[in-house]
């Protein structure tokens, strides 16, 4: 009978094992390589400047008399200046006219002053003043300018409508009345006091009277006025203004 040889395991591995033992060995030394990870780049924000206001060009912050004139009748003077504010975004209040009255020849006659005044950017308005027996017959007048106060406000300016002049005999040296609608650039408080300014002018432009007056203000953008005046010839037109404080 033949020996039997005992059997052993000193194997020998088949291929499917070697394999299954790379990979084991490999995943026991640590994670596979992996591709790095790629992502779409943003586009970068590019912050804007802020633009730079333009600094505004210098107001010019000044108040001139650019005509005047006289009205005269029996024992009654009414000086006139026609007074602008040469500013562009600044009012001016406070202004007062100081009248300088002159006679035949140039003799000094009394001086006066206005009522304080407010004026719009812009704007120009006659002021006038009323003087009797010490400005009688005055042929000229003088203007100067005190008191400017000027604002940031643009203030409440007014504009005139269908202004008529009328007179009673209406020949040389007399008296008359304009009339007209005004309008206030924005609405005036209820029970405001507001001065009236009257100016006649001949056919050329010089100024031959005016006059002035106070309403109450009767609430809202409009309202009629009259204004009594002073002329030395009749006018061939005349124009209305108006102030109320700010």
């Amino acid at each position: 009978m033949g020996t039997i040889e005992p059997m052993t395991f000193a194997s020998r591995a088949t291929p499917l094992a070697a394999g299954l033992a790379v990979l084991v060995a490999v995943s026991a030394c640590g994670s596979p390589s992996t591709e790095p990870a790629t992502s779409t780049p943003r586009p970068t924000a590019t912050a804007k400047p802020t633009p730079t206001p333009k600094p505004l060009p210098p107001d010019t912050e000044s108040v001139t008399v650019v005509g005047t004139g006289v009205g005269t009748w029996q024992l009654v003077t009414i000086p006139v200046a026609v007074v602008r504010n040469e500013a562009t975004r600044h009012g001016v209040t406070n202004v007062v006219v100081h009248f300088a009255t002159f006679g035949a020849g140039g003799a000094p006659l009394e001086q006066l002053n206005s009522v304080a005044v407010d004026i719009p950017p812009g704007a120009a308005i006659p002021v006038t003043a009323d003087c009797t027996d010490a400005c009688n017959n005055a042929v000229s007048v003088t203007a100067t300018l005190s008191g400017a106060k000027w604002v940031e406000s643009r203030g409440i300016g007014f504009a005139a409508a269908a202004v008529t002049y009328s007179c009673g005999g209406c020949g040389g040296h007399t008296d008359g009345n304009v009339t007209a609608t005004l309008t206030s650039s924005i609405p005036v408080p209820l029970n405001s006091a507001v001065v009236l300014f009257a100016e006649c002018v001949d056919g050329g432009g010089g100024i031959v009277g005016g006059g002035s007056g106070q309403i109450v203000w009767p609430g809202g953008t409009s309202t009629p006025v009259n204004v009594s005046v002073i002329v030395n010839t009749a006018p061939a037109g005349c124009t209305v203004a108006a102030s109320t404080g700010w």
